[in-house]
């Protein structure tokens, strides 16, 4: 798995991670979050108010990247904190219902925008989010093999922080609480879905997915198979979970190319090489475009 990473990821991973806990780093005064008062039971648990406000500065992000141009590297921010963000909510509807609330689950959580593990793991493969939560539910429920397999899966993530997390507070939270927190959630997945929509195809989970470079050799095996259809997926979710890598963008452009999405080949490179304008095979695909438009055009 490639530890290459941009300093981009750098900046946002030492945000969120480098303190002295995992979201640990206190900002002040901790009302207003969530409908207030931070609820007793977080303990010395990983704080809900930091993960809510690291994900907005994701966000944020997001918006600076779609503002300047880049708009695969928007999708992963947007994506990754809407993958992070709605399996948070979804864990806190689940801790609500388990408690209780509501009727049937289904009709609980009709009104969230994603729901079902599986789908918002697919957002973005790189969060530990959907699977870590999907293990502490697990564990809520006695499912301990269940949990400690998904709490597995989690952990090996690039993106897991390497002190941990530990929301199962939320088994001892107020019901108040509990929905004040599910609805801020709901707050920050609105503001990430202002301007985005993830293109999800609904299939089960891959929890190999979150390593681009992965990805990028399923992506190479379905050229092989002529499937140019998935090896375009493929290298799409690729530079979704990771678009931090030169050779990425490089698998990119020749899924599309071999898709015969020529518009979006040539999109891919033009970012590629806004990010890494140095880069030999970003470098010598843009010659093999320029050197095929001119072929082109004295065909003409």
């Amino acid at each position: 798995m490639t530890k290459k990473i941009s300093w981009i990821l750098l900046l946002v991973l030492l945000m969120t991670f480098a303190s002295c806990g995992p979201f640990a780093a206190q900002t002040g005064d901790e009302s207003g979050e969530a409908g207030g008062t931070v609820d007793p039971a977080v303990g010395d648990g990983t704080p809900y108010t930091d993960f809510i406000m690291v994900m907005k500065d994701i966000v944020s992000y997001g918006d600076r990247t779609a503002a300047a141009g880049l708009p695969a590297h928007a999708e992963y921010y947007y994506s990754f904190a809407g993958a992070s963000v709605g399996a948070f909510r979804f864990a806190v509807e689940n801790v609500l219902w388990l408690r209780g609330e509501g009727g049937k689950f289904a009709d609980f959580v009709a009104d969230s925008r994603y729901t079902g593990w599986d789908i918002i793991a697919e957002i973005n493969y790189s969060s530990p989010y959907p699977s870590y939560f999907e293990g502490l539910i697990c564990e809520v429920q006695g499912k301990r093999e269940e949990a400690i397999e998904l709490y597995a899966a989690s952990s090996v993530m690039t993106a897991f922080p390497e002190e941990g997390l530990d929301f199962y507070y939320l088994k001892k939270m107020s019901i108040g609480s509990l929905y004040a927190l599910r609805d801020e959630l709901r707050s920050v997945e609105d503001s990430i879905y202002a301007g985005y929509t993830p293109v999800l195809s609904g299939r089960e989970r891959d929890f190999a997915a979150f390593d681009p470079e992965y990805l990028l050799d399923l992506s190479a095996e379905a050229i092989k198979k002529d499937d140019y259809g998935g090896a375009l997926v493929y290298a799409k979710d690729a530079l979704k979970t990771g678009p931090f890598d030169p050779s990425i963008w490089q698998g990119a452009v020749l899924a599309a190319i071999y898709a015969e999405d020529f518009e979006l080949a040539g999109e891919y490179l033009d970012e590629g090489l806004t990010v890494f304008p140095d880069d030999a095979g970003l470098c010598g695909l843009k010659k093999t475009f320029a050197d095929a438009s001119d072929a082109m055009t004295e065909a003409e």
